[in-house]
């Protein structure tokens, strides 16, 4: 094993949390060392807002041609290559992760990327690559990944999560399926349901709730649905999940209790959008006794320090902890605070009362203050 590496703050993860905190600790004269076991830059940037914003506003392109808005426009047929818009899209998140992050590493000798699966071996270590690296203050910002329900058949079909816009990975999607059943009604579902009917896909929502974003306000929840269901998605509410199938090489049967009774919807595909789990399994967190709440989040006071000094957490890993939210926004402004609460003092206290947020769908809903489990960084 090679010579055991120190720096100021070390770091779990490398997403927006992570840079921001990184970056201050350089501006205040610190090192720090991220970790990153799948892609520099996190799910925002490779599977998350990037890609599914660039795809959407192709949608919406696509869309508006065909169904234009004013009575002096015709309607315009285009062609969709999905291949092409794939390729284009992972050629915007490249250049984009290349110049917003991976440039930055580069140029900031004090900052240091390194790759492997990260886990705590005692307070101040963690093991990393078969490399053993030692910090004075840890963060953790290992973010959040699609959960799955317990589903009779799940384990047993092919299925898509919010993963499917990810580059270079195997569960990315590249080729525009015929029809996609999804579980979920949050706004991960709404988002790619609307993108992938506007393609041309015959999109099915399944929520098990009376109504879709449940944690929202209700006049968005009845407005959306209208309007979606105006637009030709089908949408069920109130439905149960029983069992899911592969009838053949090509559908996937999904059986839901509606009303007391059994329906059944088939698609070419299935997506399992049905909410957001944190990263807090195999990092180690128990080698030394980070605390963790009845759904796995890291726990943390206003400081963002959790019940050990000198050990941090930030960004989606705490759920709604301190009353945040999972945003980009939010873990990258208090990834500054961590760096500054943890190598200068500075005993800031994070505030999370007001947060403004947007769901990309058509029409878009902007809200304050939402408290939506599912929410990863829109």
């Amino acid at each position: 094993m090679s010579k055991e590496l120190f720096y100021d703050l070390v770091i779990l993860g490398s997403g927006s949390t992570a840079f921001a905190a990184a970056l201050r600790a350089a501006e205040l004269g610190k090192t720090a060392a991220m970790t990153e076991m799948r892609m520099l830059g996190g799910t925002c940037v490779n599977r998350g807002c990037l890609p599914s914003k660039n795809l959407i506003e192709a949608a919406r392109i696509m869309w508006e041609s065909s169904h234009p808005r004013y009575k002096g426009l015709k309607p315009a047929k285009m062609k969709l290559e999905f291949g092409e818009l794939i390729a284009q899209k992972q050629e915007v998140v490249q250049s984009y992760r290349d110049k917003k992050y991976r440039a930055i590493v580069y140029e900031e000798d004090k900052i240091k990327v390194l790759e492997g699966q990260a886990k705590l071996i005692d307070a101040h270590t963690i093991l990393v690559g078969g490399q053993r690296v030692s910090g004075d203050q840890i963060l953790i910002a290992t973010g959040t990944r699609p959960t799955l329900p317990q589903v009779e058949g799940l384990d047993q079909v092919p299925y898509l999560t919010s993963d499917l816009l990810t580059s270079d990975e195997a569960q990315e999607l590249k080729k525009l399926p015929e029809s996609l059943v999804i579980l979920g009604g949050g706004y991960i579902a709404l988002e790619l349901g609307q993108m992938f009917h506007r393609f041309g896909t015959h999109v099915t929502i399944l929520e098990r709730n009376q109504v879709i974003l449940p944690n929202y306000e209700p006049e968005v929840s009845e407005a959306l649905t209208f309007a979606l269901r105006v637009e030709g998605l089908q949408i069920m509410t109130d439905a149960q999940v029983i069992r899911v199938a592969e009838k053949s090489k090509d559908s996937i049967e999904v059986t839901v209790r509606v009303g007391g009774k059994e329906q059944t919807f088939a698609g070419q595909k299935l997506l399992v959008a049905t909410g957001r789990e944190p990263n807090t399994d195999n990092v180690g967190l128990e080698n030394v006794g980070v605390e963790l709440d009845e759904r796995g989040y890291v726990k943390v006071n206003d400081e963002l320090q959790t019940n050990i000094p000198h050990i941090w957490a930030a960004g989606d890993v705490i759920g709604h902890q301190t009353e945040s939210q999972l945003a980009t926004p939010v873990g990258a402004h208090d990834g500054v605070i961590v760096a500054k609460n943890g190598l200068a003092g500075a005993h800031q206290k994070v505030d999370h009362r007001v947060i403004p947020r947007t769901i990309f769908t058509d029409p878009q809903v902007a809200v304050v203050g939402m408290t939506d489990v599912e929410a990863n960084g829109t």
